[in-house]
């Protein structure tokens, strides 16, 4: 800068020196900030004008006067230039932080939520995803991403289901949202939830973009709850065989006592000098048939008290009905309680766990047996109905002639450990929710209206019809 000045103040040259201000105010862009240069810029314009001072204090002169305007603006236009390209720099270097900030977030991110980014071009089948679902499909990250290495990771059972996926993306046909398992080359077994929908550029090309998130622990949770509800309900329906101990017994004990008697009977008819054998033949059919209602009464006491996983078939809901009413018939005898069943007839089948829905109806029969302790001899009154509702969905009913249910329980009556009874446990009514809810139904409680002369209360229950593949 003073090299300029000096030049331009003590060299005889007559042209516009003050433009090699120019380069002092470029240099000055690498070197300062925004103030540095705006100072720098005015330090030139001030020696530009002080050097034509100097210069031509005596005698005016047009020409110099143009070369000095020349020089401000040329010093000027340059310094605007670069204080906009050093604010257009600034802002690209900001963007770039900011973007390498934003793919740290999101690397960070993903790698907590085990959540994966990936893209696919139909129909090509160009493939990329991010660092994180590299590492879920247990890939190193320089490795290239192709729909096969993702199926020759998938579990061999799994693999229609993705590659169903594949085909359906290459159509670009709709959304992806599928679940499967991914079985790594160490034995790793992973659960993987795949989204995706498409999308279309200007040019009409299609190209998928999702997210693979890794599922296990959410899906081994899952897994361990459903071991822990599986035992408990176990639990709840032995500590209810042990209260049916009575009624079990009697349930025994009546087909024992007809085959004692029909034995006996069969003998006398054996034994006489001339044996009536059609007779005899009567009793023992008799029993055969006392014999297999009594180890059909096993049965299901056996499979009540036995722990094992759900099986799920189509099931007649009547049956259940009576199979369960049978169970507690001298509960309902000891206690006096009329029973009246209302079983529509023809009603489709369900699909369902027949102990699972066994415990449920037991269980609401010994609810609603117990709440009518209390009432007058003859006013107790258990209604049992089956029907399809006006949704197409199975309908139970289970009411009584009690008491009723206090207001302030209902919301809380499906809680865990929430009883109404002094000694409950407070976990029947949670079992059953579960039950239902396992099975697609859903189960609630109908109390009568405040100006009905119905007393009692009213639990519901809905479960799907059973569709066969």
């Amino acid at each position: 800068m003073l090299l300029i000045f000096a030049i331009d103040t003590l060299s005889p040259l007559d042209m516009a020196i003050a433009v090699m201000y120019v380069v002092v105010v470029l240099l000055s862009a690498g070197i300062w900030a925004r103030r540095g240069v705006m100072l720098a810029s005015a330090a030139c314009l001030v020696l530009t004008v002080l050097s034509y001072a100097v210069t031509h204090s005596e005698v005016f002169s047009a020409a110099a006067s143009g070369r000095l305007l020349v020089g401000l603006l040329a010093i000027v236009v340059t310094a605007v230039l670069v204080l906009r390209g050093q604010a257009a720099t600034n802002e690209l270097l900001a963007r770039e932080d900011a973007l390498r900030r934003s793919e740290a977030f999101l690397a960070g991110t993903q790698r907590i939520s085990k959540t994966g980014s990936f893209s696919f071009k139909a129909p090509s089948g160009a493939m990329f995803w991010s660092d994180e679902a590299a590492r879920i499909y247990g890939y190193p990250l320089d490795v290239e991403p192709t729909m096969a290495r993702v199926l020759a990771h998938t579990a061999p059972e799994d693999r229609h289901i993705v590659q169903a996926a594949i085909d359906q993306s290459l159509r670009c046909e709709g959304d992806i949202d599928i679940r499967h398992r991914l079985l790594l080359p160490d034995g790793e077994l992973k659960y993987v939830h795949v989204l995706s929908r498409p999308r279309y550029n200007k040019d009409g090309d299609c190209e998928y973009l999702g997210a693979l998130t890794d599922v296990t622990a959410a899906v081994l949770a899952e897994q361990a709850l459903h071991r822990s509800q599986v035992q408990l309900a176990h639990a709840t329906r032995v500590t209810m065989l042990g209260e049916l101990a009575a009624s079990i017994a009697h349930e025994v004990n009546q087909p024992l006592a007809a085959i004692s008697t029909n034995g006996e009977a069969c003998l006398r008819w054996l034994n006489r000098p001339k044996p009536e054998l059609d007779e005899a033949r009567a009793t023992v059919t008799s029993i055969l048939e006392s014999s297999a209602r009594a180890t059909g009464v096993i049965k299901r006491i056996r499979a009540l008290a036995r722990r094992s996983d759900p099986t799920y078939t189509g099931l007649d809901l009547n049956a259940v009905v009576e199979e369960s009413v049978d169970m507690v018939r001298r509960e309902l005898n000891n206690h006096h309680v009329a029973l009246m069943l209302g079983l529509a007839p023809g009603l489709a089948p369900v699909h369902g766990d027949r102990v699972q829905l066994q415990q449920v109806f037991i269980n609401l029969l010994m609810n609603a047996i117990q709440a009518m302790g209390t009432c007058a001899p003859g006013q107790a009154v258990l209604t049992v109905q089956t029907q399809r509702n006006a949704d197409g969905a199975l309908q139970v009913s289970v009411s009584d002639s009690g008491p009723g249910i206090p207001a302030s329980a209902v919301p809380r009556l499906f809680e865990a450990f929430y009883s109404t009874k002094e000694d409950g446990m407070g976990m029947g009514l949670p079992i059953c929710r579960s039950i239902i809810e396992t099975h697609g139904g859903r189960i609630w409680v109908r109390e009568p209206a405040p100006d009905s002369p119905v007393t009692g209360a009213t639990i519901l229950f809905t479960l799907p019809v059973h569709e066969p593949d």
